[in-house]
């Protein structure tokens, strides 16, 4: 999926990670957070920074897992970046924002969208699970 596409997803995982994460990682933390949030993967977008769109073990998550990847400007994770409860120091100084995970599940996630998983971290990366406002209103 691109950037800008017009369908939101239901629930979008939010990444955030250092450069050249395993995708194993990525992996565990995914199918962790949605299966704690009874998110089923077939409803979730995996969405992280545009500048991540290199990163070999992402593209390899996002297939292994089945699910879309949308990488997002910057510019609109620091709109949402007010939203996301947690604030890492380092992630703040690096990005801008607190939690590159939140902010990203929560721009990937559409307007109105709420976080139902503040980020799980690892040394590594970091997951985050947020729905969409179309979403709750059908539950």
């Amino acid at each position: 999926m691109a950037r800008g596409e017009a369908m939101t997803p239901r629930y979008a995982a939010g990444i955030g990670a250092r450069r050249g994460v395993d995708a194993a990682v990525i992996i565990e933390l995914v199918r962790g957070v949605a299966a704690a949030h009874g998110a089923p993967l077939s409803q979730v977008t995996l969405c992280t920074l545009d500048s991540k769109a290199d990163e070999p073990g992402i593209h390899e998550a996002a297939a292994a897992l089945g699910v879309d990847l949308v990488f997002l400007p910057l510019e609109e994770l620091k709109a949402r970046r007010g939203a996301a409860p947690t604030h890492s120091p380092r992630v703040q100084a690096m990005f801008g924002v607190g939690s590159v995970a939140e902010a990203a599940a929560l721009v990937g996630a559409g307007h109105g969208s709420r976080l139902l998983a503040p980020r799980v971290a690892t040394p590594y990366a970091a997951c985050a699970l947020a729905i969409s406002a179309a979403a709750e209103e059908t539950e």
